[in-house]
């Protein structure tokens, strides 16, 4: 990243610092830019990090949506100043949709930062929180319902908009001290925080979810396999559905004369099984979206078994 001062005898080049009989000639700087695109085709959708300086957390959404991609370039002037830039964006048929298009679900999701840096000597670098921080969230007809499935917000703010530090010093949290792995071929190979211990990981806070909820007593999947229904021996529930890493959670009753599962999702909404033979049935949607759905059927004695 710096390349290495040159110490010649004076004559040889005008230029430099005359000390002793010897020209030593200022540093050189190069700027080089650092960049990974995660991708569900390209294979690495899995390992992108959990945060990806954005409004919301993307990895579950694109290591099952194709179309959806989150790209970050990291650009080192070569002394102390760094300029990254988040941008998550959707491809349909070979380009990046846009708002206002006919497919609505043009997004327009991009961070852009700028601060300062430390090169470590060992192939990474750290990056300080920034000095300024700009966001852009904008949705369309269909890719709003994002936000509710991902958690995008502008520090607790769901509003379509540009944010910047200026007005929101508080902004800079999007982009905490974070190390990054870089190698010659001017790619980002990973990245973390500089103090992981300040933040959840996600599997802390699944570990938390469960432990709110109570002890699992049935766990329904779904007739595709695509969602599950899991009862917990307090009353709530949780629908979750994997492919988009949602999560909704409520509450239930159970009478068994009727053998009528009444479930009341967090808005209040109500929906009730029906038996059918041997069978209970039951259609739930995402208390934020009648897009994410599942329909259930699970054995009328099973379900009697795990809930008596």
């Amino acid at each position: 990243m710096k390349k290495a001062t040159a110490i010649l005898t004076a004559g040889i080049m005008a230029m430099g610092v005359i000390t002793s009989g010897v020209t030593v000639f200022a540093e050189e700087t190069e700027e080089k830019t650092y960049s990974v695109t995660y991708n569900m085709n390209n294979g690495n959708a899995e390992d992108m990090p959990e945060f990806q300086f954005l409004s919301g957390n993307m990895k579950g959404m694109v290591s099952n949506e194709s179309r959806l991609y989150v790209e970050i370039d990291l650009t080192l002037d070569g002394k102390d100043a760094y300029k990254l830039t988040s941008d998550c964006y959707v491809l349909e048929n070979g380009k990046k949709a846009e708002i206002g298009d006919d497919t609505g679900i043009g997004l327009t999701l991009t961070t852009t930062a700028e601060g300062t840096y430390t090169d470590n000597g060992d192939d990474t670098v750290t990056i300080s929180t920034p000095e300024h921080v700009h966001h852009d969230m904008l949705t369309d007809t269909y890719s709003v319902q994002m936000k509710q499935s991902v958690g995008m917000n502008v520090l607790g703010n769901e509003e379509d908009g540009s944010y910047d530090s200026d007005d929101l010093p508080e902004l800079t949290s999007m982009v905490p001290e974070t190390i990054f792995t870089l190698n010659d071929k001017d790619e980002i190979v990973t990245y973390n925080y500089l103090h992981p211990e300040d933040y959840e990981t996600k599997d802390d806070a699944e570990k938390t979810d469960t432990a709110e909820a109570g002890n699992e007593l049935i766990a329904i999947p779904s007739d595709d396999e695509a969602t599950t229904f899991t009862l917990f021996d307090n009353g709530t529930y949780e629908f979750y559905f994997a492919s988009y890493d949602v999560k909704d959670n409520g509450t239930y009753a159970y009478d068994a004369d009727s053998q009528t599962l009444t479930i009341t999702d967090a808005n209040g909404k109500e929906t009730t099984s029906t038996v059918d033979g041997d069978n209970v049935k039951f259609h739930y949607e995402y208390s934020e979206s009648n897009q994410l759905t599942g329909d259930f059927t699970v054995e009328a004695a099973a379900l009697a078994d795990a809930v008596k």
